[in-house]
């Protein structure tokens, strides 16, 4: 039986920064495929790989490997190969590992932040560790803050497929303090409500709500509400957010099943005009368009 099926040597992780070094394309470097386990022979034409290289190069950075990979056709192996022998390299990444040490307002919300839109890996069978953030193009901005404040020297990555940015990490101190903090791999249907200290209760759940909640304030006529919600795949950690919200404020609310292995808690009307005063009055981190829409509230109300 005869099989084809691509070598290629060299890979480079995700925690590596990209710095470009002189350009010189390789183009009849040696790319083969298994003949009867043993024969070599050329799987990809000289003039595709030609082709390919100015993409390659502008991408470099800006692009993740497995993206510029699919826009390309390519493998992503392949993608990291050709990289080398373009004379781009890559060198390590790296963050504030202290960041998540001190409680501060700025922690406790990047921490409640990543325990939505955040996804941990902790694999010590592969070695791998790291810590990855996804926003929508509309928020590029906001979770370019966030990794400002986590000092991470890698830019963000930008995913046409899904006109969305992504942060990434690859640092197994910073991914093993976050899951001792209870942002555990694989989180969405298990994760439960953490530990933080009283003060900061209110900057983790505004982290929370800006990661997957809802701020929006309906500017009816006749009859104008203000509504928060939180959303979880986990009961648990919603049953948890409530009891704290509830020992901060006062303020109670029930969480609804609205379809399978997906639950809302939900404040509206007085309730949520409440909640708000006690998550945004003297903060000073939230993502802007939902603070907007608190602030369009306030100025209705006269306040």
């Amino acid at each position: 039986m005869t099989g084809r099926h691509l070598f290629t040597s060299e890979s480079v992780t995700e925690g590596h920064q990209a710095t470009a070094l002189s350009y010189e394309p390789l183009i009849g470097g040696p790319l083969y495929a298994l003949e009867d386990c043993n024969e070599m022979a050329r799987t990809i034409a000289p003039e595709r790989k030609l082709e390919s290289l100015p993409e390659l190069r502008r991408n470099f950075g800006r692009v993740s490997q497995r993206e510029t990979a699919r826009l390309l056709g390519l493998g992503h192996t392949t993608v990291n190969r050709w990289y080398g022998e373009m004379g781009l390299k890559y060198h390590k990444f790296t963050c504030d590992e202290s960041f998540f040490d001190t409680w501060t307002e700025e922690s406790a919300y990047v921490l409640g932040y990543t325990f939505t839109d955040g996804n941990v890996q902790c694999n010590p069978t592969k070695s791998r560790w790291g810590l990855t953030i996804t926003a929508s193009e509309k928020d590029s901005a906001h979770l370019e803050r966030i990794r400002q404040l986590l000092k991470i020297t890698k830019p963000l990555l930008y995913a046409s497929k899904t006109r969305s940015y992504r942060m990434i990490i690859a640092n197994r101190p910073l991914a093993e303090k976050l899951v001792r903090l209870g942002v555990v791999p694989h989180k969405s249907l298990i994760v439960e409500f953490p530990q933080v200290p009283q003060r900061y209760i209110k900057h983790f759940m505004r982290g929370v709500i800006d990661g997957d909640g809802s701020v929006f304030f309906f500017d009816r006529p006749r009859s104008p509400y203000f509504s928060i919600r939180i959303y979880s795949g986990s009961r648990k950690f919603l049953i948890g957010a409530r009891k704290a919200i509830m020992d901060e404020t006062g303020i109670n609310a029930k969480v609804r099943e609205v379809h399978k292995n997906a639950y809302v808690l939900d404040y509206s009307c007085s309730r949520a005009e409440r909640l708000g005063r006690w998550l945004y009055d003297d903060s000073h981190i939230f993502l802007e368009r939902k603070h907007e829409q608190y602030a369009i509230m306030q100025a209705r109300r006269g306040v």
